[in-house]
């Protein structure tokens, strides 16, 4: 799922912004990066209990974006960049993406230039945004119907015989496909 929503973060910036932003891809941080970009990563999750065999995991996302105008001023990159910020903000905020997660909420931002971006031309700023969706116990299907399929049932009416007096064969079937439980004996 992570993959997933990182995926249809890029979609939906390419989507809105397109070539504005710069390159566009899922990377984390703004190290090394000499030009235009917007990258998104996935960088922390927790979990809460949600029921016995299900967690909500909480996902701290990452949208970096690095804005470069040349020849002017660090008053005029401000500018530049705060509206790639506040456009990409807009684009994302309360956004499910189609997928089945709670809508993207934004935590806060920080501008994360160094001195070496600064020296190039070069703004970068951070928007930090949450999301949540849920996720469940893996269970082996194949056995856990394997196991429900058929259950024999011997009954022993004298103590310590090894001869079953009567037998049931309880049938079951999946109870999603509106089957019935059926008994056989002998």
């Amino acid at each position: 799922m992570i993959n997933e929503i990182e995926d249809a973060i890029i979609a939906l910036i390419k989507e809105k912004v397109g070539d504005v932003a710069g390159k566009i891809a899922v990377q984390k941080g703004v190290d090394g990066i000499p030009q235009p970009a917007v990258y998104v990563s996935t960088e922390a999750g927790q979990f809460k209990k949600v029921t016995f065999t299900s967690y909500q995991h909480e996902l701290t996302i990452y949208v970096d974006i690095v804005f470069s105008y040349r020849g002017a001023d660090d008053a005029s990159r401000r500018k530049g960049i705060y509206q790639i910020l506040e456009g990409v903000l807009r684009i994302l905020i309360w956004q499910d993406l189609g997928l089945a997660i709670k809508p993207l909420v934004p935590r806060n931002w920080k501008n994360t230039t160094v001195e070496e971006m600064r020296q190039q031309g070069l703004l970068a700023f951070s928007l930090e945004l949450t999301t949540a969706y849920t996720i469940a116990q893996a269970k082996d299907e194949e056995t856990a119907v394997a196991d429900l399929l058929a259950v024999g049932l011997n009954y022993y009416l004298t103590p310590g015989d090894d001869i079953a007096d009567a037998v049931d064969l309880v049938s079951l079937r999946n109870i999603a496909d509106d089957s019935a439980v059926s008994l056989g004996g002998s």
